[in-house]
């Protein structure tokens, strides 16, 4: 049955097909745009753009704001599709549909603030005003483990900013960006301003290259976003990359342990695992490393797995059976190569999307778990001596999107936290996004920002008038 769903998942790439992966069934299936339907998308958001460019930015901020309320009316079917295409508890589908409320609030009450021109006098006495300017259509291409809210992140700053986007989902989630969509026509913000196209990767090399997609934006693997990068670079395209990530969460000696697992395990498996910024690699100093994995031990195994729908399920399947089967070969490799399974939880018997919460530890430098990401419910656990073996271990990797680093020590933490190698760093608190600052990585994890003002001026272009 199994090589029976891969075969199956091979054809209907040529389609955005909606799976349960709790029960493998399938839900919906929708065929990859026609050249024609393409040619109108692209048509009809330029044209939308032109106009919308125009009006003033409190027009936006009612738009934006009747979005905000349409979201909120409509929460629990969009959280309850989310839990049903992807897998994720209905707890978590719930706070990610009411976090993007925060989204559209946000640049609603700031983006008249933001996009309002300087106006300063050069030392010779000539005024110069510096503005921010709409780029056109941007192309936005999205994930499946956040289908709201990885769209609403990127989508809102660019339309507030005066561009149109053409969102570009993912195979598996067509459902919820169909749904998104739904909300964004309904309150003015559809026809030409956000569309949603299902295309093929030829057909989006393609429309990076048109040239009437002025910048595209990406959030996704590494491969998928060198091959964008390449894409836009060659045209001469601005370009933003969120990627992956294999973020560091530092337990240091004086650490509160109390604070520290209150959050160690909704840090590694929320969105069962399957989440960019979750922490990945837990370094813990030799002090507290025993204690810490005892409790840690003790807290994975009060985990229950089961149907997402299920109120008391703490860890639904992953979104898809390839991707068990991706982060099995991971594991297994790292086995192979040294590393040891500390612990592991029992799952649903039977063919499913189900990986068990794994903890590993004694991973050897060099092998899979050590210098790859792990995109689900496996922990990788690591013992330091000192605070400085943990910022020497954290920034070695090619990633760098988030960190978070746990001390009763703020002063020293702040100094450590300007020497990790990461877009954002989180002192006692779990690594999180938040729509009022700016979210990104560096190295392989990405370039260029999404939220706060940085997320705003990405895709504006930058004028100075001189009188």
């Amino acid at each position: 049955m199994l090589c029976g769903y891969f075969v199956l998942y091979t054809l209907y790439m040529q389609y955005f097909t909606s799976f349960n992966p709790y029960t493998l069934s399938q839900l919906a299936e929708y065929p990859v745009a026609t050249a024609a339907e393409l040619e109108q998308v692209l048509n009809r958001s330029t044209n939308a753009q032109r106009h919308w460019k125009q009006t003033s930015i409190r027009h936006r901020s009612e738009l934006m704001m009747q979005l905000a309320g349409l979201i909120q009316t409509n929460h629990e079917e969009l959280a309850t599709l989310a839990t049903l295409e992807m897998g994720k508890t209905l707890a978590e589908s719930k706070l990610e549909v009411l976090k993007c409320i925060t989204a559209c609030e946000y640049y609603a009450t700031h983006a008249e603030r933001i996009l309002t021109p300087a106006v300063t006098i050069h030392s010779d006495g000539r005024e110069v005003t510096t503005q921010l300017e709409p780029l056109g259509v941007v192309l936005g291409i999205f994930p499946w483990n956040f289908p709201y809210w990885q769209i609403i992140r990127s989508a809102i700053p660019v339309i507030m900013g005066g561009n149109s986007m053409i969102v570009k989902p993912a195979a598996n989630t067509p459902q919820c960006a169909l749904a998104l969509q739904s909300l964004f026509d309904k309150s003015g913000l559809g026809n030409g301003i956000v569309e949603t196209i299902f295309a093929d990767e030829n057909q989006i090399a393609d429309m990076i290259g048109d040239f009437r997609i002025k910048a595209c934006t990406l959030t996704g693997s590494e491969k998928a976003g060198s091959a964008v990068a390449s894409q836009a670079a060659r045209y001469i395209k601005k370009s933003v990359l969120e990627l992956g990530g294999s973020d560091p969460f530092i337990v240091l000696e004086d650490a509160d342990l109390d604070l520290v697992m209150a959050n160690a395990v909704s840090a590694r498996f929320q969105n069962n695992g399957q989440s960019c910024i979750a922490s990945k690699r837990y370094i813990v100093h030799k002090a507290l490393a025993e204690t810490f994995t005892q409790r840690l031990i003790a807290e994975v195994s009060k985990l229950i797995v089961g149907d997402p729908l299920e109120a008391e399920t703490n860890i639904g399947p992953l979104a898809r059976l390839d991707l068990k089967e991706r982060l099995a070969q991971q594991v297994g490799q790292s086995v192979k190569e040294g590393a040891q399974v500390l612990f592991q939880l029992p799952v649903p018997d039977g063919e499913s999307c189900f990986y068990p919460p794994t903890i590993l530890s004694y991973i050897p430098k060099g092998s899979i778990a050590y210098r790859e990401e792990l995109f689900g419910p496996v922990l990788a656990l690591f013992v330091v001596h000192s605070a400085e073996e943990a910022i020497e271990l954290a920034n070695d990797t090619e990633f760098g999107l988030g960190a978070s680093i746990w001390t009763q020590n703020v002063k020293r933490a702040k100094e450590l936290a300007i020497k990790i190698e990461s877009g954002q760093v989180f002192i006692n608190a779990v690594t999180r996004s938040n729509a009022a600052f700016p979210f990104g990585g560096v190295k392989k994890s990405g370039f260029g920002r999404e939220m706060g003002e940085c997320g705003l001026k990405e895709f504006c272009s930058v004028k100075t008038i001189w009188v």
